[in-house]
């Protein structure tokens, strides 16, 4: 069967006919007029050197459009290819997220946060002590650190030194599930926990309290899991102590809707400020405190 003639086969070709046309025509042009051969000669050579100009242009012009259409295939190859990756990266995430939520019901929790509101950014602190106890037995689960929000830069495990650590025995095994503002992060216990067991994380989200330095106020929300599939109040009790530095005047803290309970302002024995709150049946709920200190801690 005959071979269909492709756009370089034809431009090819189409450059070729012009160029022997043109010198046959000036050819003839120049045996009726008369002209004297060396200027025939020297019009020859320009006509020849012009259509090779000509056809060099051509060929630069067919080679630049297929490489064109070239990297607009392998560019939108590259884009389908993406796109399933991305596909079944969050199908890979989802399914974890919803393993994760299959645990929910099978244990209670108390947990205690200590933030610590460091003197410059490379000093705050967060801490996560939980005990778990379990009905019947904890593997997984997920939790999103505490991490900055003002920017879109992309956080890292690594960039906030995360540690998750077991004391009673056993390993947990940290995996960042979403490498974002909002870091999520997948814990693996090995091996899973079957009896009351106290585990606690902890990282340093650099700069997370440099508002509160700057201009003496700044705010933390939290999201409080659901309540247990029975309906009843939710699965722990939720403490949370603020550690400010060292100042002449005591900060404050105040919980938004007037969630919990909170203790006088109190100062350890280094001389840092602490105020504690609690709830003891958190049930889903979104909560923001609000934090004021004086501007350089005086």
């Amino acid at each position: 069967m005959p071979e269909t003639p492709t756009i370089s086969h034809t431009l090819f070709r189409g450059t070729l006919n012009v160029s022997v046309v043109l010198i046959g025509l000036a050819s003839g042009i120049a045996q009726l007029a008369g002209i004297p051969v060396r200027f025939a000669q020297w019009a020859l050579t320009a006509i020849f050197l012009a259509c090779l100009l000509y056809f060099v242009v051509r060929l630069w012009q067919l080679a630049f459009v297929v490489k064109i259409r070239e990297l607009r295939t392998d560019l939108q190859d590259a884009t389908r290819l993406l796109a399933l990756q991305q596909a079944g990266h969050q199908h890979y995430l989802d399914a974890i997220q919803r393993i994760s939520d299959r645990e929910k019901p099978l244990y209670s929790e108390i947990l205690e946060v200590l933030v610590v509101i460091g003197a410059d950014d490379d000093s705050d602190r967060i801490v996560e002590k939980r005990v778990t106890t379990p009905e019947p037995l904890v593997t997984n689960r997920t939790m999103r650190p505490i991490v900055p929000t003002g920017t879109d830069r992309l956080t890292r495990l690594d960039e906030i030194s995360f540690k998750a650590l077991r004391p009673g025995g056993g390993s947990i095994t940290a995996l960042p599930l979403e490498q974002s503002r909002l870091l999520r992060v997948w814990l693996i216990f090995e091996p899973a926990i079957t009896t009351p067991t106290e585990w606690h994380v902890e990282y340093r989200p650099r700069g997370l309290w440099s508002p509160l330095r700057e201009r003496g106020w700044d705010q933390l929300v939290w999201e409080d899991r659901l309540p247990i599939a029975s309906g009843t109040s939710a699965a722990f009790t939720l403490q949370v102590t603020f550690s400010f530095p060292d100042s002449d005047q005591p900060p404050s803290v105040k919980e938004r809707q007037g969630y919990g309970r909170f203790g006088e302002p109190e100062r350890d024995h280094r001389g840092r400020w602490e105020v504690a709150w609690r709830d003891e049946k958190p049930a889903g709920r979104r909560y923001v405190w609000d934090l004021t200190q004086a501007v350089g801690g005086r």
